[in-house]
């Protein structure tokens, strides 16, 4: 159609240059568009063979090596390998010999590879109380020496979020993550109980959770490995989490002189962590509390404390009241009120509001 409406500018007198100015299109493709179209082989047309396409004895080789069962754990590469080296040689590329792979449905998990396991979510559902299960990781902390650092192990009891033992190392090693075990086991009181009773692990799939010695501690003590999914760290959320309150603390370091300074700083920590850090994920109680048994109770007395509220206030005569006159008048005393963070009182008027300019 275009080309319709240049011929008829050009008969009534009008250059093409300026009829492709007027439509805003270039004269080369005019001029493309103009050439007869330049038919390709037709659709069912025989491609030629290549000249360095593999012979049929050869092929019959490729094919022979992949079918066999003395080379079922090999790849297209060994395999290739195996025809260069063998009594008759021949050379394929392991680019052919894996075409031929995919061709023959063979160039997915071979051998041992075909029969692995699929690992699934670790099920935590079962979890109904204290020292069921112990979830534990190793996290890095920082040293004023570059690449040195020191390693938090920490042992955190599933369902109270408590941490059952905890340890500062300058190794990362399996015999550190065994001690936090035994550790656990003796400040829970534990040793005394039937084995039956003694909690299983969960943890991700580090070297230090899957190392021989680490198995066969725990076969030894007859306590079940649970392990996250590769790269799946939400399959053991509540440790991830509790690292994440360490160092998203703020009064957490940059960096730690050495040892002896990291456990100084962890012994406070942890006190405060499990003891007077109330969490949302345990209804506003601590993680002592929800451990030991003390949860039904404490919230029988909130919602004790809430109903007599709500009776106190619909008895009392409501005189209306503005916050500007409730300021002015002196304020009860919150000296001995319980304070929950453990980074203690701001300096300065940290609770007052900063006029704007």
């Amino acid at each position: 159609m275009i080309l319709d409406l240049v011929a008829e500018a050009k008969a009534q007198g009008l250059p093409e240059q300026q009829a492709c100015v007027v439509l805003d299109l270039s004269p080369r493709s005019l001029q493309r568009w103009r050439q007869p179209d330049v038919l390709g082989p037709p659709a069912d047309a025989l491609r030629p063979r290549p000249t360095n396409a593999l012979t049929q004895p050869e092929a019959a080789q490729v094919v022979s090596v992949i079918r066999s069962a003395a080379h079922a754990d090999q790849s297209s590469r060994e395999l290739a390998l195996t025809l260069a080296e063998k009594t008759s040689p021949i050379s394929v590329s392991h680019v052919t010999v894996w075409r031929y792979q995919v061709f023959l449905g063979c160039n997915g998990p071979r051998g041992r590879q075909l029969h692995r396991p699929a690992t699934g979510t670790p099920d935590t559902e079962w979890v109904t109380g204290p020292n069921q299960l112990w979830d534990w990781d190793v996290t890095w902390l920082r040293t004023p020496r570059r690449y040195e650092f020191l390693y938090l192990y920490s042992l955190l009891d599933h369902f109270s979020r408590k941490t059952i033992a905890w340890r500062v190392a300058e190794t990362l090693c399996s015999t550190e993550a065994q001690s936090l075990w035994d550790d656990g086991l003796v400040s829970e009181g534990l040793l005394d109980q039937p084995k039956a009773c003694w909690p299983k692990s969960l943890s991700d799939r580090g070297a230090q959770m899957r190392s021989h010695s680490t198995r066969q501690y725990f076969a030894k003590l007859g306590i079940s490995q649970l392990f996250s999914r590769p790269r799946h760290p939400n399959d053991n959320p509540r440790i991830e989490a509790h690292f994440g309150t360490i160092k998203t603390h703020p009064i957490y370091p940059d960096y730690f002189a050495d040892a002896p300074a990291a456990v100084a700083y962890f012994s406070n920590f942890y006190d405060w962590y499990n003891n007077r850090h109330p969490m949302t994920t345990l209804g506003m109680m601590t993680p002592e509390q929800v451990h030991t048994g003390q949860a039904a109770r404490l919230l029988a007395a909130r919602q004790c404390r809430q109903a007599e509220s709500m009776v106190t206030r619909r008895s009392a005569s409501h005189a209306p009241f503005t916050l500007e006159d409730l300021i002015a008048k002196p304020l009860p005393d919150t000296s001995n009120w319980p304070v929950y963070s453990w980074a203690g009182p701001k300096s300065g008027s940290a609770n007052h509001a900063t006029p704007l300019a």
